[in-house]
């Protein structure tokens, strides 16, 4: 266990847009990544623990894919749908390219945000104490 050092207490909205803005959603700190994809254990800032059990991610990786899923409903099934509607022998081709394209590439940008917005939600609906487990040597 170590001491954790906790900012004055922040409102659900604010912990959410700093997730958005890919800040910490305890202190607002920003530096959380180290590349793109490559978080950081802690937060620079504050010190705060973000994985704060085994299988942390899982709920990051469950919003990232529902962010997919709805841009690739956006993108592809619904503009097919109405593409066929309009005239059964349009090409289609444009459609499908965009639709793969929001399927390759929606996860990859939506994914740093996934991250520290899944963080604001597990300290919204669990905050955070004056001591967290830290398992890290």
């Amino acid at each position: 266990m170590t001491e954790l050092t906790l900012p004055r207490p922040v409102r659900p909205a604010r912990m959410l847009g700093r997730g958005l803005l890919r800040r910490c959603a305890l202190c607002g700190g920003g530096g959380l990544f180290t590349g793109w994809l490559r978080m950081r254990d802690r937060c620079p800032r504050c010190g705060y623990v973000f994985a704060r059990e085994d299988g942390f991610s899982l709920g990051a990786m469950l919003m990232n894919f529902a962010v997919t899923e709805a841009l690739l409903a956006l993108v592809g099934i619904i503009p097919l749908i109405a593409v066929l509607a309009a005239n059964p022998d349009a090409n289609v081709a444009p459609v499908i390219a965009a639709a793969a394209s929001a399927a390759m590439l929606g996860p990859v940008a939506f994914a740093p945000f996934s991250r520290t917005l899944w963080v604001a939600l597990e300290l919204i609906l669990r905050p955070a104490g004056a001591r967290e487990p830290d398992d890290r040597p």
